[in-house]
């Protein structure tokens, strides 16, 4: 039996982000702020090169302790950092799973041990030494809390973090040139699959609202009141000794996980075992490539730049300069994506930036609609639903804005409105 599955797919991304220049200088360390294996991260990336949206965002690893799976090959770039230096020069590893509730902190650190063996074997491939210049963190490239669960886990600085990846890839270095060498090395055994842990996987379509009741999550952490009232998908669900309830459903969208909530805190719930959780509701599921349904709150508008475009907000309703700054640079990652504009995503209004903007009208659907939405509701207007569609209430929301900055009031999204509307 294989101590470690190696997925290497190069023909995932193919290249896509075009050549690395040279030897890469080191490698960044990521947490993927999910709930999914790197097998299920397969289809994931082959969904989200189907549809042209890979300038979103992807490493070239995904990483849990039983699997690893490589992207791309090593020699080409990857957009991991929503930075130039980053993406062009740096390995991009990331630690599977690591959103909260889903897997304990011990099996978390199985995940990033497998993570820093591999780093370790391309360190040897590529003749890298391992120090602070070579080990980097995605948050010295972009504001962002990424490795957030490594970050709390070992020491909450970036010198405590660094100085703790350092010593491990260091000492697996020391025990081999390839990740097999070093499992062998240790006496390591075939890793158990834990996540799902004694998790059921549910069927597709079926959703659950959070009720007003709720208050905290099974794990004990309180729930954000943006939560509240929304509606989730069931990622999976698991038996649970309360009082009130039989389960616990891991609740998210698309793939992306939130949290695991308890049954009686699901809105409709009457008994432990009843409510409205044992059938799907009327609702369109979201795909996993970034259309999503936040709320209509600045709030649903930071957790969405989070997610989708490396916003690195605080989840609160703040509309100030980080959340301007991400809502710009979330546009030219877009622009570049969908557009070839070929950006510097700084998150800085510029001439290059509006002459880049196209003219976004009634009818749209997508992620240029959707920040216009955000940027709208980040500027107090009531868009008529955070859910990227160009309908008559986004329609009516532009031209209120429109009016009120003097623009020609006419519905029509170009540069002079993109311009009010980012700048």
């Amino acid at each position: 039996m294989s101590i470690v599955t190696k997925i290497n797919r190069d023909d995932i991304i193919n290249g896509k982000a075009g050549k690395r220049p040279g030897k890469p200088k080191g490698g960044v360390f990521h947490n993927d702020y999910g709930a999914m294996t790197p097998q299920q991260y397969v289809a994931w990336l082959i969904a989200r090169r189907k549809e042209g949206r890979l300038g979103l965002g992807f490493a070239p690893y995904y990483i849990n302790s039983s699997a690893i799976l490589r992207a791309d090959n090593t020699g080409n770039k990857a957009w991991h950092t929503a930075n130039n230096e980053g993406n062009a020069w740096y390995l991009g590893y990331e630690v599977t799973q690591s959103f909260y509730g889903i897997i304990s902190d011990k099996e978390f650190i199985l995940n990033e041990d497998m993570t820093l063996r591999q780093m370790a074997e391309d360190f040897h491939f590529y003749g890298l030494k391992p120090n602070k210049e070579t080990v980097r963190l995605h948050s010295e490239f972009s504001a962002t809390s990424c490795p957030h669960r490594s970050w709390d886990l070992h020491g909450k600085s970036t010198n405590a973090l660094k100085d703790y990846l350092i010593t491990k890839v260091t000492r697996y270095m020391s025990l081999g040139k390839t990740v097999e060498e070093m499992l062998k090395k240790e006496g390591v055994s075939a890793p158990t699959v834990t996540v799902p842990n004694k998790v059921t996987p549910q069927p597709d379509g079926k959703t659950v609202k959070v009720g007003k009741q709720a208050t905290h999550w099974e794990t004990g952490s309180a729930i954000p009141k943006f939560v509240i009232g929304q509606v989730y998908d069931v990622l999976a669900s698991k038996p649970v000794n309360n009082p009130k309830s039989k389960k616990a459903y891991l609740i998210g969208k698309g793939k992306v996980a939130t949290g695991w909530l308890l049954e009686q805190d699901v809105d409709g719930f009457k008994t432990a075992g009843g409510g409205n959780t044992n059938k799907a509701t009327p609702t369109t599921k979201p795909s996993v490539t970034g259309t999503t349904t936040e709320s209509q709150s600045i709030a649903g508008v930071r957790m969405f730049l989070n997610r989708w475009f490396y916003g690195g907000l605080t989840i609160d309703n703040s509309a100030g300069p980080a959340t301007r700054k991400a809502l710009v640079k979330a546009l030219q990652m877009e622009l570049n994506s969908q557009f070839k504009a070929g950006l510097i995503v700084d998150g800085l209004w510029g001439v290059k930036t509006k002459n880049a903007c196209v003219t976004v009208r009634k009818g749209a659907n997508g992620n240029l609609t959707r920040l216009i939405q955000a940027a709208l509701i980040c500027k107090g207007y009531d868009v008529k639903g955070f859910d990227g569609k160009f309908g008559d209430g986004l329609d009516k929301a532009v031209k209120n804005f429109q009016g009120t900055k003097g623009l020609k009031v006419d519905g029509l999204v170009g540069q002079g409105t993109s311009e009010a509307l980012f700048k």
